[in-house]
C-alpha cells in the first residue's frame, strides 16, 4: 500500500518548524509540505490550506509531557470528552491506522538507542477535521527536537514506512502511551486506529465508543488492554461489539 502525506507545520512552535526544516532538507519530495503561523493543536482545521482530496495529514509537532518522558510518538486525533487541548469536545477526526502503525514499526526498526520511547499515544486532543489525521511528535526538551538521532527516527520512520492491509482496531484501556498496543503492533498482523485511555473510558458512553469504530475505517474490531478497563468499561466495549458485530482482542 503506496501513501502520500501532507506534511503540516507551524513557525508559531520551534519543535515544529525545527522537524519540518529536517523533513524537507532530507526529503523536499517526500510530500506537500503546508507550513501555518497558527499554533497548534488548532480549533479547526484550515481546510483551504490543503487540496480537497483524501491525502492523510501528517501534524508535525512536539511532544509534552509533564514528566519530561523523552519520546518519539505517533497518534489519532480528536477529544472523546472534554477538549483540554484543542479541538471540539467528544468530536474526533478520522484515524488513519495502516499508516499510524506502519510508521511506528518503522521508528522501532530504525532506533536502536535507549533514551527515547517509541510509542503510540491515545488520541487526545484536536484539530476537528474531515481528513485523515495523525500527529508525529518529538519530546519533550529543546534538545530533543533538535537531537539528529531522533530527527531521523522520525524522518524514516515516515519516509519508509510501508502500510499494510492488516485488519484495523480500536485500542480501548492502558494509558496514555498505550504500551500494550505499541508492543502488539510489532508482532501481530494488525493496525490500530484510535485509541481510548483508561481514563477517558470513565467518562464517555456507547456513543463516544461507537465514534471510535466509525472514525477507524474499516474497523475489525477492539484490542482492550484487560488490566487497563474498569469492568464497566469492558462491558461498555463488548456491548458495542455485539452491537455491531465486531471481534474483540482481550491482551
Amino acid at each position: 500500500m503506496e501513501y502520500a502525506p501532507v506534511f503540516f507545520a507551524t513557525t508559531a512552535d520551534d519543535a515544529s518548524y525545527t522537524i519540518y526544516n529536517y523533513f524537507k532538507v532530507n526529503g523536499p519530495d517526500l510530500g506537500p509540505y503546508v507550513l501555518s503561523d497558527k499554533r497548534l493543536p488548532l480549533l479547526e482545521f484550515p481546510e483551504k490550506l490543503v487540496e480537497e482530496d483524501d491525502r492523510v495529514l501528517i501534524f508535525l509537532s512536539r511532544h509534552s509531557s509533564k514528566a519530561k518522558i523523552n519520546s518519539i510518538t505517533v497518534h489519532p486525533v480528536g477529544n472523546f470528552s472534554t477538549n483540554d487541548l484543542g479541538g471540539k469536545a467528544k468530536t474526533i477526526s478520522r484515524s488513519a491506522p495502516e499508516i499510524q502503525t506502519a510508521i511506528l514499526r518503522k521508528m522501532n526498526e530504525v532506533y536502536s538507542g535507549d533514551l527515547y520511547h517509541i510509542t503510540f499515544e491515545a488520541t487526545h486532543h484536536g484539530p476537528e477535521s474531515g481528513r485523515r489525521i495523525i500527529f508525529a511528535e518529538i519530546g519533550t526538551e529543546a534538545e530533543s527536537w533538535n537531537d539528529p538521532e531522533a530527527l531521523n527516527t522520525l524522518f524514516m520512520g515516515i519516509r519508509d514506512a510501508k502500510p499494510e492491509n492488516f485488519p484495523n482496531f480500536v485500542g480501548a484501556g492502558g494509558g496514555h502511551y498505550a504500551p500494550k498496543f505499541s508492543s502488539y503492533v510489532l508482532t501481530e498482523n494488525v493496525n490500530v486506529g484510535h485509541i481510548i485511555s483508561k481514563f477517558r473510558m470513565d467518562e464517555i458512553t456507547e456513543t463516544e465508543v461507537k465514534m471510535a469504530v466509525e472514525k477507524t475505517e474499516g474497523c475489525r474490531g477492539f484490542i482492550v488492554d484487560k488490566k487497563g478497563i474498569k469492568s464497566a468499561g469492558l462491558a461498555m466495549v463488548r456491548n458495542v461489539a455485539d452491537q455491531l458485530g465486531l471481534e474483540i482482542i482481550i491482551l
